[in-house]
């Protein structure tokens, strides 16, 4: 059975494909030639296949054997790298960190905290994802990472987010578009401009679109898609509920930092599934006709050119192709594509914040060397040089 190979048949495996003989093999593993042997047949036998093509000379990889190589040498790798891990987490001392994060953080917030961190714990290691949000979260909830850092996602099974900072949306436009000479620009200017913009998939985007303004006011059809939730029960804004009734992942996960019963929140999803088949039969518009529904800025803004890649987005702007909307945070990221070609300014009435927190397993600890990096990027991070509209805690 093949459940009968061990760890010990791929040491020996990868030891005679290395040194080429079996006696080279043996030496070097210190086992006899026999019994290196032995166990290469073993093996064979097991496998139902050769590993090795063997003359009176030389001992070569058969067309399975080379085939099975890389993934044994990655196996061997991955165990050696697992019981170190598990020595230096015994002591507190090492072990391998596995990070998810959002562009911004990755490049803007952990270099200057890693600099510092590997200096006083050279024993440990880190693995690094660039994900989007939702990524991050679901890579955090599959227990792929450690713990992520990125923005507000729909919430998943056992994960939670503590909020670390947000950055302020902003204009990110060449130093010659008219927008570059202003303090501030209200949202409702973004009309009229030629516009590129982050896709539909973008955790950002959702972010806007999750905070966008209403038609309407709460009395209105809006306000009726959560009718029977008791306020009390809904400890939110306004314009929360009203984006959780149609739909909106994000508000419904701040329904639940409010403590909504599940009681409550599921009330609101039926009620937005209700309301949004209600609007599809009346051509997008809510049924008492008052076109109560949520505005999605960016779709709104009809870009000419949508992308996932911010660096992407701020060589179109640099290009002259158009504007684009960012948090703070990620045009100082993209600035780095276009130096000295892009100009950010805040955005206004109203103005608009993405949230970035930590995301963990609610069910899962942190192993020590992981709690002290993660104390670490809360005291550090605030101290950097930062854009000064970012807000802490």
């Amino acid at each position: 059975m093949l459940s009968s190979i061990s760890l010990r048949h791929m040491r020996v495996f990868v030891a005679v494909a290395d040194h080429g003989t079996f006696t080279a093999a043996a030496e070097v593993l210190g086992l006899t030639p026999s019994g290196l042997t032995a166990t290469i047949r073993q093996f064979e036998d097991v496998a139902g296949t050769p590993l090795f093509d063997r003359t009176t000379r030389q001992v070569t990889l058969s067309a399975t054997g080379a085939r099975f190589l890389p993934t044994a040498r990655r196996l061997i790798s991955e165990f050696e790298e697992a019981l170190g891990d598990l020595d230096a987490l015994s002591k507190g001392i090492g072990g391998t960190i596995r990070i998810a994060a959002a562009p911004s953080v990755l490049t803007r917030i952990l270099p200057g905290v890693i600099s510092r961190f590997v200096d006083e714990h050279p024993d440990a290691r880190l693995r690094l994802d660039e994900l989007n949000a939702g990524e991050v979260h679901e890579a955090v909830a599959r227990n792929e990472a450690d713990f992520g850092i990125a923005g507000e996602w729909h919430a998943l099974p056992d994960i939670a987010f503590s909020p670390l900072f947000s950055d302020r949306f902003g204009v990110l436009c060449r130093p010659t578009h008219a927008f570059a000479r202003r303090s501030a620009i209200a949202w409702s200017e973004l009309a009229d401009q030629a516009f590129v913009g982050l896709g539909p998939e973008s955790g950002t985007r959702a972010i806007m679109a999750a905070q966008g303004s209403f038609a309407g006011e709460a009395g209105g059809a809006a306000g009726a898609a959560y009718a029977g939730v008791d306020p009390a029960e809904v400890a939110a804004s306004p314009a929360v509920k009203r984006a959780a009734a149609l739909g909106l992942p994000e508000a419904q996960m701040a329904l639940r930092r409010a403590n909504a019963s599940e009681r409550a929140i599921e009330r609101v999803a039926k009620a937005a599934l209700a309301k949004r088949a209600e609007d599809a039969k009346n051509g997008g518009r809510a049924a008492d006709g008052s076109g109560s529904t949520m505005i999605d800025p960016i779709a709104q803004l009809r870009p000419i050119v949508e992308t996932s890649n911010t660096i992407t987005l701020a060589a179109m702007v640099a290009e002259g192709v158009g504007i684009t909307v960012l948090p703070e945070l990620a045009a100082r990221v993209a600035d780095l594509a276009a130096p000295g070609k892009l100009v950010f300014v805040p955005l206004c009435e109203p103005i608009r914040k993405r949230p970035i927190g930590i995301i963990t397993r609610q069910s899962r600890s942190l192993s020590p060397i992981a709690r002290i990096f993660l104390a670490m990027v809360i005291e550090q991070a605030p101290k950097m040089d930062l854009p000064a509209a970012i807000e802490w805690g």
